[in-house]
């Protein structure tokens, strides 16, 4: 039976997801609404996002969705009103400044994911909370290094780099990025071990994510996605900034997070969303596939991701049982991230 048709949490409940205006955030907001639950979605600023409503309302009809405001996730019992009632939490919101120093990044971030497991011990009706965490809280993958990667794998070493004395440097951002992400699902485990709440906690650790966004017009090209646009455009330094890494298609993160929080089987797991392979090189010989006409910037990145990341088989497994074939891949996921610019 599909965990869809049976899933851990009542059909047609509300979903809290927070970030819900943001590439991933929406996009998950759109698969729960898809399948039947109803979507309560937090941001700072409703009115800065008046097409997501719109947007849902023309999909799904009017009353499945819902904004909610959180100013700050920092605060004190900052999701209290906005738990109340939802079966599910899916915590997308995060600190992503890109600032370099560290003591003004994670404690926000840690405090915020602390804030949302408190509410949701204090609400009866939530049974499922799922954790956006990141792929960097795993590893950030080293050029051409076959590193064999678990469930039990963490970036304790990049927590050391992050958190090295000053200068706080602009090449630091990324690194403090992964450290707070990585410090903050473990105080999500922890919280989970210590205080024994009555609900469920799964996390999602996506790569970087591709694909289109649900609203081209207003969105635009938010994020990830928003790299492969300017590498479109002839501009590869977003893309060349980073190493070579796996990817996923923002559909299937989505889906993931879907499952993480309607799956039965799916209980204390962290979920490893890495479809494939990719590297600047790869990218742009695929653009040059799609688009025999245009002409791209030259190659850039020889360099390779060679990781072995073991639990990927089982993110792909959690997507069939979703109904999905398998993994998007990278070409179909370049071609929905750029049809809107031909």
């Amino acid at each position: 039976m599909s965990p869809v048709d049976q899933p851990a949490i009542p059909k047609g409940s509300t979903v809290l997801v927070t970030g819900a205006n943001g590439f991933i955030g929406s996009n998950i907001a759109d698969q729960f609404l898809k399948l039947g639950f109803k979507v309560r979605g937090a941001t700072r600023d409703p009115a800065k996002n008046v097409w997501v409503p719109k947007l849902f309302d023309s999909k799904y009809g009017p009353g499945n969705f819902e904004f909610v405001v959180i100013e700050d996730m920092a605060v004190d019992g900052a999701f209290d009103r906005a738990v109340k009632g939802v079966s599910a939490i899916v915590h997308t919101a995060t600190n992503y400044t890109m600032n370099p120093n560290p003591h003004e990044v994670t404690p926000g971030t840690v405090k915020g994911t602390i804030e949302v497991l408190e509410a949701a011990a204090r609400e009866p009706t939530v049974q499922r909370v799922v954790l956006t965490s990141s792929s960097a809280s795993a590893l950030i993958p080293k050029p051409n290094d076959p590193i064999r990667v678990t469930t039990d794998t963490w970036n304790d070493s990049n927590i050391e780099y992050a958190y090295r004395d000053p200068p706080y440097d602009p090449e630091r951002a990324y690194p403090v990025y992964a450290a707070s992400k990585t410090i903050a699902e473990k105080a999500a485990w922890k919280f989970m071990r210590e205080r024994k709440p009555s609900f469920t906690l799964n996390t999602v650790l996506p790569n970087i994510n591709f694909g289109a966004s649900l609203d081209f017009a207003n969105q635009g090209h938010p994020s990830t996605s928003g790299m492969v646009a300017a590498l479109f455009n002839g501009n590869p330094k977003y893309l060349a900034d980073l190493p070579a890494q796996y990817f996923v298609d923002v559909q299937d993160n989505a889906l993931l997070h879907v499952a993480a929080a309607i799956h039965p089987g799916v209980e204390s797991e962290r979920i490893f969303a890495f479809a494939e392979p990719e590297n600047g090189n790869t990218i742009l010989a695929i653009l040059r596939r799609l688009y025999p006409d245009r002409t791209f910037p030259v190659d850039f990145q020889v360099e390779q991701d060679l990781s072995d990341i073991v639990p990927r088989k089982r993110a792909e497994e959690l997507l069939r049982d979703m109904g999905k074939d398998g993994w998007t891949s990278l070409e179909e996921s370049l071609r929905r991230n750029t049809e809107d610019l031909v």
